[in-house]
């Protein structure tokens, strides 16, 4: 009533919800079946303990990281786009002589993840920038025009990506956000998106 406008064409939600509903109408376009489904972290857990399992590796014989600590090392690389070796000698030095064993982890993963037609929410975010990497890139900025993010200061790098990618074409974008408030740095969170914005 007060923007005397039909608010039904106005989407709002986080970035996973959004990507969420973006990769149901188009992620057949990256191979993606509108009826995947979306791993908690507990389903991550286990299948990633499952993948540990079978590629014979046996953590009592050696020190190798937990269910949980893989995954958070996994999203991290994803979220920041850095290498697993930056990310390892950064976060987890005591696990660098492991990397090709965690860099084979990660990539039968990927393997079983798809073969279940499953995303976690790593994956919203990573199909989302590889969507707008492609022709539906363009339709999608120009579908969307004008975006909005609150809370600026605690997106990451990929979510930064995206941001840029979804304004392509025209440019308006809000945001808002105190980069004196940014405290998810330990999550991937990338202060240089708030502080780089005016320039891009």
């Amino acid at each position: 009533q007060l923007v005397t406008i039909d608010t039904r064409r106005i989407w709002g939600g986080t970035f996973h919800s959004i990507g969420n509903r973006l990769l149901r109408k188009h992620g057949d376009r990256l191979g993606l079946r509108s009826g995947f489904s979306i791993m908690d972290r507990e389903d991550q857990k286990d299948l990633i303990d499952t993948v540990v399992a079978a590629a014979g590796i046996n953590p009592k014989e050696i020190r190798f990281p937990k269910g949980d600590v893989l995954l958070d090392l996994y999203s991290y690389t994803i979220n920041t786009g850095k290498k697993l070796s930056d990310v390892l000698a950064e976060r987890a030095p005591h696990f660098l002589t492991l990397h090709e064993e965690i860099v084979r982890v990660f990539g039968r993963y990927l393997e079983r993840k798809k073969a279940a037609r499953a995303c976690d929410y790593d994956d919203l975010l990573l199909h989302w920038k590889t969507l707008l990497d492609t022709e539906t890139g363009g339709q999608l900025s120009r579908r969307f025009s004008h975006v909005l993010v609150d809370e600026y200061q605690d997106t990451n790098r990929l979510q930064g990506e995206i941001v840029d990618g979804m304004a392509r074409g025209h440019g308006n974008v809000t945001v808002v956000g105190d980069d004196a408030q940014s405290i998810y740095a330990f999550r991937g969170a990338s202060f240089e998106n708030i502080i780089g914005f005016p320039d891009r």
